[in-house]
């Protein structure tokens, strides 16, 4: 049994073995089967809560179970968000609410672990593509039969239909020579956690404002929604940089620009609920985890990164600042200039392991010195340090230098950069960054575009 203390304010802290760890959970909207979810993924062997010296009596991986309140043990519902434990009208911000969560080191027997009707030993890891269709296990005169039989469809949630929503999906180009059968098992491997990937989605999601062209008002992950989505489920590495996770999210003919020069394609781009899901099984072939069926790919990324890390964001002032009207309107109002600069260093056909395809910090710090931009405050060296806090992973300082060519950043993670070079030049408060913002920019663009 586990301990976990619950404050409203996006964050829980959790207790076991007379221990306590601290785990963001966003807004609260995550269901209690995602506690579960966590606290098996952390507190297994290979988890990041497993102290050295309890390696070894626990598994490589919990499953999880059931999940109570505490101390009345009153079971709860898996489905219910972890807000919705919240009695009454909180009287702060900060709420304590306290959950016991069952682990178990075995699977329980039965249904295979993907099944589509699903079972309660999904962190399993995966076996093979056959593994993930449904099985319908009856018994007669020749004792336990199991069947395949077709599987039962998520009901509609938060106006979205899981049909409606795959049928959407399109992965032409990298099915390869996928058969019906993997297909069909990465179809119930998203109908499997087609709640819970709604939730993450929901959760990073923001509607986007009525034009004279699209009068409705649909929720998307912005690019810059979609970097913080890849930063807090560690999927971006000195090997797979956040523009490469752009570059394999969506279908090869959305990647060029298509209009003016300084239309980036999909470094403009922003995902709709069915987008997201076809990214999601897009990044999980970039990252393949030496596995060849694309519904194990999917299932393993799902299971290994998505579930138990998403909506958990680490709180960064700069990038709250980011999304402030006051600053957004800057950015959007220069954001021609900034794009024209951006794509002028754009090459996607460098090869990654010599030279960048994007800006680099050599081309940056040039680019802020022809401006005269680099001064005492804004030196060299702490612009490295604004690079290294932006890009979605982590790189010891020691190894960088600030003449390199070999780290790219994306488009929306070069407006962060250029948000942070105020910050640090300038020494604002918040109220006076919208102003200096607009005046870094025109000079920056003054001389470089």
């Amino acid at each position: 049994m586990l301990l976990f203390a619950c404050p409203l304010a996006m964050l829980l802290q959790v207790w076991y073995d007379g221990e306590s760890y601290n785990l963001q959970c966003g807004t609260g909207m995550q269901r209690v089967a995602w506690i579960a979810r966590v606290a098996a993924q952390r507190f297994g062997a290979a988890g990041i809560w497993c102290s050295p010296g309890k390696e070894v009596q626990r598994p490589k991986e919990f499953i999880p179970g059931r999940v109570f309140l505490y101390p009345s043990e009153q079971e709860l519902d898996p489905e219910a968000t972890i807000l919705s434990l919240v009695e009454g009208e909180p009287e702060s911000e900060e709420v304590v609410i306290s959950v016991l969560v069952e682990l178990r080191s075995k699977p329980a027997p039965g249904l295979p672990s993907l099944a589509a009707h699903g079972s309660e030993d999904n962190v399993v890891p995966p076996k093979s593509s056959k593994s993930a269709l449904n099985y319908k296990m009856e018994f007669d005169e020749r004792g336990r039969v199991v069947t395949m039989m077709p599987a039962p469809l998520p009901g509609p949630r938060q106006g979205y239909d899981f049909m409606e929503c795959y049928e959407k999906i399109n992965i032409s180009d990298i099915k390869g020579d996928s058969d019906n059968k993997i297909l069909t098992a990465m179809k119930h491997v998203l109908s499997n956690n087609f709640n819970t990937i709604l939730d993450i989605f929901l959760h990073y999601a923001t509607p986007t404002q009525p034009t004279e062209e699209e009068e409705e008002v649909e929720l998307v992950i912005t690019m810059s929604s979609m970097a913080l989505f890849a930063r807090t489920c560690h999927l971006t590495s000195d090997s797979c940089s956040f523009l490469q996770i752009q570059l394999s999210s969506v279908q090869p003919d959305l990647i060029y620009p298509v209009e003016e020069e300084w239309n980036l394609g999909i470094f403009d781009a922003r995902y709709n609920f069915p987008g997201f899901m076809e990214a999601l099984a897009r990044i999980a072939h970039l990252k393949k985890f030496g596995m060849f069926a694309i519904c194990d790919q999917l299932n393993k990324l799902l299971h290994t990164q998505i579930l138990p890390y998403a909506t958990g964001d680490d709180v960064d002032s700069t990038r709250e600042l980011l999304q402030r009207p006051s600053v957004k309107n800057i950015l959007f109002n220069q954001r021609s200039g900034i794009r024209k600069f951006y794509h002028k260093r754009l090459n996607l056909e460098n090869d990654v392991s010599t030279n960048a395809r994007s800006m680099t910090l050599y081309a940056y710090i040039a680019a802020l010195r022809a401006a005269d931009q680099l001064d005492e405050e804004l030196t060299p060296q702490s612009v490295k340090e604004i690079w290294l806090a932006t890009i979605s992973y982590e790189v010891p300082p020691d190894l960088i230098s600030e003449d390199d060519k070999k780290m790219e950043i994306a488009l929306c993670e070069f407006e962060e950069i250029i948000v942070r070079s105020v910050l640090h030049k300038s020494k604002v408060n918040e109220d006076g960054l919208p102003q200096q913002l607009d005046l870094f920019i025109k000079r920056f663009l003054r001389y470089n575009v």
